[in-house]
């Protein structure tokens, strides 16, 4: 995880052979200086995988993939979004159809989230381990979560605390699209939903775009491993960070 939160996301992922980027929600400088800090040079990405049109996860898309000669794959809604105009090595990509970048065979599943059309990926390696990333979804269920089973890292957006939220700052208008099946995913709800999907595959679930306003590390830890503790699971929990990068996860080792 290069960082995670409202401020921009960013995950790469690394085989021998192979190195591909899923969102690019910082600026390019930003990207290229992250990238560095944990050993790679942008140079040798394979492409650059988006999951939706947002600012916090496209920002640096457009200057990035021009100046390394990058691809992009993304839906044919997400390359509508503005930040993609002058994006040039496009792959229009789709739901439930898989394709591969560099060794990795990537799969786009849909998720509900108030862009135009947003999606979540898996990606398997060809060492045969699998990591799947939700981010920005305000449920998950059916082929989605289908899609994201036998993982072995899970990266899933646990963006909010409800009390918070409804005690805080927003807008009651912007606190119920955050809270609704268009929004984001509150602790509770990303806990539900790794409950359900806490196969004896399940290693490591990663803890993902965490609300700086409405929610805190402490809170989106302890539902999740508590969730985890009730069904005795042994699957480690780890929190992202929006100032930097979480350190390296195998998957597959």
């Amino acid at each position: 995880m290069l960082g995670s939160g409202s401020a921009g996301n960013s995950v790469v992922l690394r085989s021998a052979d192979s190195v591909v980027l899923l969102d690019a929600g910082f600026s390019c400088r930003e990207l290229v200086t992250r990238l560095e800090r944990v050993g790679v040079k942008p140079g040798s990405l394979d492409g650059i995988v988006v999951t939706h049109e947002h600012n916090d996860h496209c920002k640096g898309v457009a200057l990035l993939s021009r100046r390394y000669k990058l691809p992009v794959y993304a839906t044919a809604g997400t390359f509508r979004g503005r930040a993609f105009r002058q994006v040039q090595r496009r792959n229009v990509v789709r739901a439930r159809e898989a394709f591969e970048v560099g060794s990795f065979e990537i799969e786009a599943f849909g998720v509900p989230h108030d862009a135009r059309e947003p999606v979540g990926f898996t990606a398997t390696g060809n060492c045969g381990g699998k990591a799947g990333l939700a981010a920005d979804l305000g449920a998950l269920r059916g082929r989605a979560r289908d899609s994201l089973r036998r993982s072995q890292v899970l990266v899933l957006e646990s963006n909010h605390d409800l009390d918070m939220l409804r005690r805080g700052p927003y807008p009651w208008s912007l606190k119920r699209r955050v809270a609704s099946e268009r929004g984001h995913l509150s602790n509770v709800d990303a806990a539900a939903a790794v409950a359900d999907l806490a196969d004896a595959e399940l290693e490591t679930v990663v803890l993902y775009h965490l609300s700086r306003t409405n929610n805190l590390p402490g809170l989106a830890h302890t539902a999740m491993s508590e969730s985890l503790d009730r069904l005795g699971a042994r699957v480690d929990v780890v929190l992202s960070q929006q100032d930097g990068p979480t350190g390296w996860l195998e998957v597959g080792s």
